[in-house]
């Protein structure tokens, strides 16, 4: 189940698309893209290359999926992930030794394989066991997949795991987390960003992936539009401006004149600046790279 494709593209956005699809083909490892580590969220400040991390490449792999699924480097990104595949689930590094498994690697990783038909249905609800195994005492789904390290909560996360739940036909299970979201949204608890991800518009991009699921799109569709509208013009980092416009694809409504400010951005290679998507817990050390923000801009420039 992947999105409804989108209207054609304008002359300018599909130019745009074209040379970021190009630095895509061009800049990756075997199906990997590498990650960046800055003490800025703008990655200005002295960044360097991350230990091997898939979960990036994860992000910009459901993106690939859902509007390029048959294209070679959608295959290769995929081959990739799969290649990380573990008896004892992903972890966020490719060195297991770094961290346990967590929710999001696992929910995001999970739902591109199911999408892409390379994991069976058993292996997929054994994650799912895995994730809904781990929730705090009022039911919501938690981070880290270890009973070795203390766990926390994070709606974005949490929303990765709605959806995995919601393709695999059991959102059911899931309903504390579900109505703790809508809450989440609704409060505007979201604006002061989350443990793992800094922007609050991380939080309504992928809430808004959880609109493929006609019972979820009823009653998440109005409140994204709401929220949407008054993030709309709140910051101007390349990524917010991406995801969104990114989001307004989603709902159907308009956000040209962000999209405008993306094309002025896109750099000559093709690509659009450094930003980062997420960082450390802990610390603020915040991982990004051109790639990664490359591909959520051309999420947002498909209409």
């Amino acid at each position: 189940m992947r999105r409804e494709p989108l209207p054609k593209a304008t002359e300018n956005q599909q130019m745009a698309l074209d040379k970021g699809w190009l630095y895509l083909e061009e800049n990756h490892r075997n199906g990997y893209f590498t990650s960046y580590i800055s003490a800025s969220r703008d990655m200005h400040q002295e960044p360097k290359e991350s230990p091997a991390e898939p979960f990036s490449t994860i992000v910009i792999a459901d993106i690939l999926l859902n509007y390029q699924p048959k294209h070679p480097l959608t295959k290769i990104v995929i081959a990739y992930i799969k290649g990380q595949e573990h008896p004892d689930l992903f972890t966020f590094f490719e060195d297991r030794d770094a961290y346990p498994p967590d929710t999001d690697v696992n929910a995001l990783g999970y739902s591109i394989l199911s999408e892409s038909g390379l994991v069976d249905a058993e292996e997929a609800n054994r994650a799912l066991d895995r994730i809904i195994s781990f929730q705090n005492a009022d039911k919501i789904i938690q981070v880290w997949l270890s009973h070795e390290r203390k766990n926390y909560l994070d709606p974005v996360v949490a929303a990765n795991a709605l959806y995995f739940a919601s393709l695999l036909g059991r959102a059911s299970e899931l309903s504390a987390t579900q109505d703790w979201l809508l809450k989440v949204c609704e409060s505007e608890a979201y604006l002061n960003g989350s443990r793992y991800y800094q922007s609050p518009d991380a939080f309504l991009y992928f809430m808004g992936r959880l609109c493929i699921f006609e019972h979820l799109k009823k009653q998440l569709s109005s409140i994204l539009v709401e929220q949407l509208n008054k993030r709309i013009g709140s910051s101007s980092f390349t990524m917010d401006l991406a995801m969104r416009s990114a989001l307004a694809n989603t709902l159907g409504i308009q956000n040209n004149d962000e999209k405008a400010q993306l094309l002025k951005l896109q750099n000559t290679d093709g690509s659009w600046p450094a930003d980062a998507l997420f960082h450390y817990g802990s610390h603020r050390h915040y991982f990004g790279s051109k790639a990664l923000t490359t591909a959520i801009c051309l999420d947002a420039l498909r209409q």
